[in-house]
């Protein structure tokens, strides 16, 4: 009888084990940070249409003693990834260019480190791009004490020669996301999970990841089944907190690393802010306390501050998938665009020829 029993529990174990692997089976392998880190469907969030990646780069992961024409310091936004190597702005400025374009992924102090190096000193960059996204902004630029920012900064005249005509560069390719598995992959825990998590979810009716589901007011932006929902990181709502003092004093901090760069009078200083997602698409969020929020409007007004302004050019409606349906980063689209942003913006001041 006990043996019975035992058997009885032992198949009814198996059998859950078995149906919670099949069950992770039908779910689309993971691809975007946001739907990993919020227990999120990929078969509901994933995107469809095709993407790009350099393979080659077309940038260069930099080096401090390194000689390049444009050095591009950042965070994930910037950063090279293996996980998706090869699908920031960099590459599509250094195809665009032909320049030698490097990669650094920024850290407490790394631009003190490059102004530090003897390859600065030596052989100077024309160009400076310092990327940090909206999020982190205020947390990782706090104004001074005394509430100083620096002023009478004077544009830098600094013209990059052109590179040969004759320079090969990599081209993008297209790639998809995985959306099948292996014939033997049975993902029982990751089929627990989820079903936990969901369940978890449901019933509190609170959400208990730092990941946010909002719904849109309309459909088309995403190429996502979901495409009237918004996934969101939960520090895209830091904003709430900010005053206007803290949105100023960031811009002033950023000036100040300006002028830390532009101090040999042969570097140009850039500042790229990319706007988090609850910003791009707060228009047409359903929830209207969402809904302009952001104040990049007080970075682009700083006088003096050298800034690649992207909202003008991050319209959710003229592309789909500008930023990926299941993460916080923008497609190769919105990279692209930004790379754009940033050539037009050096163009104007001088620094590249005009198209």
């Amino acid at each position: 009888m006990h043996l019975r029993y035992t058997l009885f529990l032992v198949g009814c174990a198996g059998l859950l084990v078995l149906a919670a692997g099949f069950f992770g089976r039908g779910l689309e392998p993971l691809y975007g940070d946001l739907t990993r880190i919020g227990w999120y469907s990929e078969n509901d969030f994933g995107w469809h249409l095709p993407k790009e990646r350099f393979a080659p780069l077309a940038a260069e992961l930099g080096r401090l003693d390194g000689r390049y024409d444009v050095v591009a310091i950042g965070d994930s936004f910037t950063g090279e990834d293996p996980h998706r190597s090869g699908t920031t702005w960099p590459n599509y400025l250094a195809q665009m260019t032909k320049a030698r374009v490097a990669i650094f992924d920024s850290d407490e102090d790394l631009i003190g480190r490059l102004i530090d190096s003897d390859a600065f000193r030596d052989h100077p960059p024309a160009v400076v791009v310092y990327e940090i996204v909206e999020r982190q902004l205020v947390a990782k630029h706090r104004g001074a004490p005394d509430g100083a920012c620096p002023t009478g900064q004077a544009p830098l005249a600094v013209t990059l020669s052109p590179p040969p005509v004759d320079r090969m560069m990599p081209v993008p390719t297209p790639f998809m996301r995985p959306m099948t598995r292996s014939w033997d992959e049975l993902p029982v825990s990751y089929g627990l999970d989820y079903l936990w998590q969901n369940l978890r979810r449901w019933v509190t009716g609170v959400n208990t990841t730092s990941a946010v589901r909002l719904e849109l007011t309309r459909g088309g932006m995403f190429s996502s089944r979901a495409d009237r929902s918004l996934l969101v990181y939960g520090e895209d709502f830091n904003k709430l907190a900010w005053s206007e003092a803290d949105w100023r004093g960031a811009a002033c901090a950023l000036l100040r690393l300006q002028q830390r760069v532009q101090a040999n009078g042969k570097t140009v200083f850039l500042a790229m802010v990319p706007p988090d997602k609850l910003t791009v698409y707060g228009p047409f969020l359903e929830l209207a306390e969402f809904r302009g929020i952001s104040r990049l409007d007080l970075l682009a007004a700083t006088p003096g501050l050298n800034l690649v302004d992207l909202m003008p050019v991050l319209d959710p409606t003229s592309q789909v998938d500008l930023y990926l349906p299941d993460d916080t980063h923008w497609s190769t689209i919105g990279q692209a665009l930004a790379a754009r942003t940033v050539l037009e913006t050096l163009q104007q001041r001088g620094v590249f020829a005009g198209p």
